[in-house]
């Protein structure tokens, strides 16, 4: 064992010809690298040479003893002063002091205001001993304490249960250096060239940073890293995801393949990810028996690190540096989820992709952003790297995000490639956006996988290698320190006209050319296969196994593009009849056409972006229940994003369903402006009837749809702060009533006859009161008398009840609460104004909506969607629906029988009745759900061998088209259902008129 003192160490060499040292047991010890040079001063007061000074630097840099090699590279840098560099000529501090900062970076040296004076040999010691206290150099060193720094200068050196209480430095020299069970009470300092060969083994160290020579300041400070110098991988930094599957709370499947029809198996296993030569290795592998749970089972294991619950950050620097693998099917991604999803669900919430590829496409990576509505309305934005010639992504590079209020940009290897400024989030019970830069304004969790298969670039094939390696040197995470992060600008949407060069629209003022078909489709069904840019064209692409023909037949006079689908595939977009067209930035569009089929199925249609936009969703996924009759259907969107003058009308008709769609008059046309902007408000999805309720949307006021009103003198101000997010009313003067202070919202739904709880929950400076009213648009007609309230400094939740006359209905009815006659501030928040009852004349109400519930009229109303992955039949035998299933196939809708069509009726309650059997004992389950997949009813049904009679009640919180649906796939055995007796009908209130 040997220990080394930089004081004591210099001051030998300025004194003697030989520096000895004492270690541990009182041996003296020679050093060699350390043996008096002749150049070297003779007393402390004396000049130090250049020579001098980079032969000691030389030495605890951990170079070769060839004091030249820091000499030449001073000069080079242009470090000393004088033209010639003469090597014999004194060092001046500012010189010195560069030199420093060159090889040590992180650390700080104070110049004392002598920058162009001579450095004195003590001066010298000085520097040298502010690196460190003490100097490790060879060998190893077991069981002592540092109270301060220490230094690593030399190779294969190793510490065994050693507590430093400063920095440990490791210089370019240190290679192969190993900590065991060593204690580190500041940072660890490793220089980059040999960060893969120091190990640490059961230490405890506070932060590990790997710096280079000559590295320069940055506005970026690193909050969080791993070096994966560990032997293992660190439970601290990073947890799991186990599966195959995305479940809920309680553990049931909610989507298999992580969504996105992934195949491998993720594991917590040393076999799929591991730490090997200072990287972290994520490992993907063919199975020889494949891994099953009770979802199903797996060829492909892989692993996918998150460090969820461990850390999260909103804004920053993140970067990875990785080098990825090749093949056919491989999808490797480092990416960033919201570590509390505020927002809603996926992706309300967001998605940040650093970087993700393609195994079949090594050339390429790509960085989106995922937001919006929650899918299927999601949209996303994104570009794509392209690597110089010569390089890919399976050698080394840097992935990086800068992420500030209202701002992405990503980088490989320092490059800029895409800077992102304008993006939206909606909650699906909201009316406005969240307010801008939400979603990504919340702090998000890092995440690295290696998927096999999946919707980025296929499934693997014959072709592809395994296992598969992903390669990741380190992760790291910075703050902004350097300077204020930017402020968020809201991103204004330009309402832009159709360029010249575009494709316009026609007279009538259609985009979709040729309605009639009377042009011949394109047929696209290989990835090298051209689309026509002007007119129609249908697409069964490979890698979605999708099979059919499109034929044109005329219906009652119009000419319908009918499609006969062989093989539903395994996507929607397996089967596609699309046409191309311009869309401006700003604008809004209606979509509207004409479909059917020959029985119930769905259809999904949507305006998206092609390749070059990564097939960007422009107006959410819309998804149409077809019946065997010709209806109309429309949507409209705004585009909000960049004009593109290749946009994609979709018609995505695989997966849903084998029976044939016929499709006609589609017409898209710019309706901008044309939108009517009644002030009256629908209530929203989950019956709230107030809008912004929660003070976190609209513009940064965050106060859309609310008004401050004052009178009599009184003075406030509403406002809203994005850290607090609820109404603050700020009183400088309160007036002498209530009501001389009133914050109010307007066009709510009063409906004669029906009940109404308001929630909100409240607190002011110091007690006081403040009252709530109804009242008519102009105030002249009050439905209920103001009602107080008493507030305290502490939040409380109050409720008020309100009962509208049943003499009429006031769809532009006002919500008041008078806050004036007391200066105390008052702070509000949570707002929801819910209807408890509703007047119905139930002599207009279709009381029995569903008919042939006992299948006295065979399939009529009724149809059956199977799955290509199951095989069953659905048919009526004796006057019962008769389910025969000989594989459920992997989803629990791979066998799915339903009636569609359904519409129910906002605020009443429905009692859904039916009886059912199995041959085989088994679980199903029951839905009321309308084309967005939302759902009023879902319950699991037991079923035994004996007929069961089932029954449940719901209530509509909306007027909608529903389809009850029977979910019977996912399970092993083969076996029979059977329902009969559906029933579903109005429950009507004992004192119902």
């Amino acid at each position: 064992m040997k220990k080394l003192f930089v004081f004591c160490l210099l001051v030998a060499l300025v004194v003697s010809g030989t520096v000895q040292v004492e270690a541990a047991k009182s041996k003296d010890v020679e050093v060699e690298w350390l043996e008096q040079k002749d150049f070297h001063p003779t007393n402390v007061e004396a000049a130090t040479s250049r020579l001098a000074f980079a032969n000691v630097l030389n030495q605890m840099v951990g170079y070769s003893d060839e004091e030249e090699e820091i000499l030449n590279l001073a000069g080079k840098l242009g470090y000393w002063q004088d033209d010639e560099g003469d090597a014999d000529s004194a060092i001046k501090h500012g010189e010195a002091v560069k030199l420093l900062a060159y090889f040590f970076p992180n650390q700080t040296w104070d110049e004392n205001d002598k920058s162009n004076k001579p450095v004195k040999w003590g001066q010298a010691v000085t520097y040298i001993q502010s690196l460190a206290d003490t100097v490790f150099t060879s060998g190893t060193y077991a069981d002592e304490t540092v109270e301060g720094s220490a230094l690593i200068t030399q190779s294969d050196v190793t510490l065994e249960n050693v507590t430093i209480k400063g920095d440990l430095l490791l210089t370019k020299g240190a290679s192969d250096a190993e900590l065991n069970n060593t204690k580190v009470e500041g940072n660890v300092y490793i220089e980059a060239s040999i960060q893969n060969t120091v190990k640490f083994i059961e230490s405890d160290i506070n932060k590990a940073i790997v710096y280079t020579f000559g590295q320069e300041a940055s506005d970026w400070t690193l909050v969080w890293n791993d070096e994966f110098l560990t032997d293992d991988i660190d439970p601290d930094k990073w947890t799991y995801d186990i599966g195959n599957w995305i479940v809920d709370e309680d553990g049931e499947g909610i989507a298999a393949g992580w969504g996105n029809n992934e195949k491998e198996y993720y594991t917590d296993s040393s076999e799929n990810s591991y730490i090997e030569d200072g990287n972290l290795v994520i490992e993907a592998k063919k199975e020889e028996e494949p891994i099953t749970d009770q979802f199903g089972s797996y060829d492909y294991t892989s692993a996918k690190l998150k460090t969820k619950g461990l850390f999260s950050k909103k804004y920053g620097k993140f970067e990875a540096r990785m080098k990825l693998p090749e093949g056919q099917g491989y999808w490797p991604a480092f990416w960033m989820m919201p570590e509390d999803s505020v927002y809603g669900n996926w992706p309300v919430s967001g998605e940040i992709d650093i970087m993700e590829a393609a195994g079949n496409d090594t050339s390429t990576v790509g960085g989106t952003i995922h937001y919006g509505e929650e899918w299927p309305n999601n949209t996303y934005t994104g570009d794509e790297y392209h690597f110089p010639e010569g390089e890919d992504y399976t050698g080394y590079h840097t992935y990086s995000l800068e992420w500030e209020p209202g701002e992405l940009r990503w980088y490989v290897d320092g490059e800029l490639y895409q800077t992102l400024n304008k993006w939206f989030s909606k909650g699906t019970n909201e009316a406005a956006n969240y307010t801008f830069p939400a979603p990504f304004d919340q702090e998000f969790y890092m995440i690295l996988n290696l998927a096999v298969g999946g919707w980025y670039g296929g499934d693997p094939d014959e072709t592809t290698e395994f296992p598969g390696q992903m390669e990741v040197d380190y992760v790291r995470v910075y703050e902004l320190t350097g300077r204020d992060y930017k402020e968020a600008v809201e991103p204004s949407v330009d309402i832009e006209p159709l360029p010249e060069d575009a494709k316009q629209p026609q007279e009538d003022g259609n985009l979709i050319y040729d309605q009639a078909y009377e042009k011949e489709i394109t047929i696209v069904d290989e990835v090298t296969d051209a689309m026509d840019e002007t007119y129609w064209n249908f697409l069964t692409l490979p890698d979605f196994a999708g099979e059919g023909n499109i034929s044109k037949e005329t219906l009652d006079g119009t000419t319908f593009a009918k499609t006969d689908i062989k093989n539903a595939g395994n996507a929607l977009w397996a089967i596609q009849l699309i046409q191309k067209l311009s869309i401006g930035e700003g604008r809004t569009y209606k979509v509207s056409f004409d479909a059917k089929s020959n029985a119930n199925r769905t259809m999904m249609t949507k305006v998206s972006g092609g390749a070059e936009r990564g097939y960007a969703n422009y107006s959410g996924e819309k998804t149409m229940d077809l019946t065997d009759e010709v209806q109309s259907y429309e949507y409209t969107f705004t585009h909000n994003q960049d004009t593109d003058l290749a946009a994609r009308l979709e018609f995505n008709l695989g997966a849903a369903s084998a029976n044939p769609v016929w499709i006609g008059n589609v017409r898209v046309e710019d309706i901008t402006g044309q939108v009517d902007e009644s002030n009256q408000k629908e209530p929203l999805a989950d019956g709230n009837h107030v809008y912004n309720g929660t003070f976190d949307q609209g513009d940064f006021s965050r106060l859309v749809y609310w008004e401050t009103v004052t009178q009599n003198g009184a003075e406030a101000e509403a406002y809203v702060t994005e850290e607090e997010r609820f109404m603050h009313m700020n009183i400088a003067d309160g007036g002498s009533d209530m009501k001389d202070i009133q914050f109010k919202q307007n066009g709510l739904q009063f409906l004669k006859g029906s009940t109404y709880d308001l929630t909100f929950r409240a607190k002011a400076d110091q007690d006081r009161e403040m009252s709530v009213s109804f009242v008519n648009e102009d105030g002249s007609m009050v439905y209920q008398e103001a009602e107080e309230v008493s507030l305290g400094s502490d939040w409380n939740t109050y409720t008020v009840s309100f009962e509208m006359t049943k003499d009429m209905a006031d769809l532009n009815g006002q919500l008041i609460f008078n806050i004036g006659g007391a200066a105390a501030n008052v702070y509000m928040d949570d707002v929801r104004l819910d209807q408890t009852s509703t007047y119905v004349d139930y002599s207009d109400v279709d009381l029995s909506p569903l008919t042939n519930g006992d299948f006295s009229e065979g399939m009529d109303g009724w149809g059956a969607y199977i799955h290509f992955d199951a095989t069953a039949t659905a048919e009526v035998v004796n006057e019962a629906l008769l389910v025969d299933i000989e594989n459920a196939g992997n989803e629990t809708w791979s066998v799915l029988p339903e009636y569609a069509g359904l519409e129910l009726i906002k605020g009443l309650k429905y009692e859904l009745s039916f009886d059912a059997k199995s041959s085989v004992p088994r679980d199903i389950e029951v839905t009321l759900e309308n084309g967005g997949y939302y759902r009023y009813l879902s319950e699991k049904v037991s079923l035994t061998e004996d007929y069961n009679t089932f029954t449940y009640q719901f209530e509509m919180t909306a007027d909608d088209t529903v389809s009850l649906k029977y979910l019977m796939g996912q399970f092993a055995e083969a076996h029979a259902i059977e329902i009969d007796n559906v029933s579903l009908e109005v429950v009507i209130p004992e004192d119902a008129n």
